[in-house]
């Protein structure tokens, strides 16, 4: 690799110079803050390794080698015992990736687990810039869209999910859905939101969100599908 740089937690190594995207840098270092903050949670020390390619023929053959079922994304995140890393490659999407890829790196360094459809709907939401992550993912308009054409909301659905395979283009915009209402809906959303997250490190299995959030809210389907549209 080109150059390699520590920084908190991070250790980024690249085969382009670090300069060219120094300011994503700095934005990857206020990701963990910002993450911290909004959802109440304290990251750990272990390291976070963000690898980058100059290209999409560098990247390919790293993880063809490397993380062969990895082949074929964009971007990857791999949690191990002693690091997580984060692989990605420039491209027109470049910022994005990495900020949805090191979303899961730090909620898996603050958690012991996190629900695979959380743990996505939260990259999703976090993979935007903090001034777009209100009204700037395209997950809003395709939910608007898809609310005038009759869609449900069906949490309980996405919490059976439990492979990648199984998360198609819906799921993640549903997810994204799911998470935005409850960081900014109404606050017994974002109140069971915290519950969950606070149950998860004491070794307990906390209480389905989607029976939390439907004791909480008896209208829960009306009151999201009024706070996307």
């Amino acid at each position: 690799m080109a150059e390699e740089r520590v920084v908190g937690n991070y250790v980024f190594e690249a085969d382009f110079s670090l300069r060219d995207v120094s300011g994503t840098v700095v934005e990857l270092s206020e990701l963990q803050k910002d993450i911290e903050a909004t959802l109440g949670l304290k990251c750990n020390e272990k390291p976070i390794h963000v690898r980058l390619f100059r290209n999409r023929w560098s990247y390919s053959n790293y993880v063809r080698n490397e993380v062969p079922e990895g082949v074929g994304r964009p971007a990857l995140f791999v949690a191990g015992a002693d690091a997580g890393r984060v692989y990605a490659y420039r491209r027109l999407d470049f910022e994005v990736d990495l900020r949805h890829e090191t979303t899961h790196a730090l909620l898996h360094n603050a958690l012991p687990y996190v629900p695979l459809w959380l743990d996505e709907g939260m990259a999703e939401y976090f993979e935007r810039a903090v001034n777009r992550r209100f009204d700037g993912s395209p997950h809003r308009r395709s939910l608007q869209w898809a609310i005038r054409f009759g869609w449900q909301p069906n949490l309980a659905a996405l919490e059976a999910k439990t492979t990648l395979a199984e998360m198609d283009g819906d799921a993640y915009r549903d997810a994204w859905g799911w998470v935005h209402f409850m960081l900014h809906g109404p606050p017994e959303a974002r109140e069971a939101l915290e519950e969950f997250l606070a149950t998860i490190p004491t070794g307990r299995e906390p209480e389905a969100l989607s029976v939390s959030l439907q004791r909480r809210i008896p209208d829960l389907e009306q009151r999201i599908i009024q706070h996307l549209r």
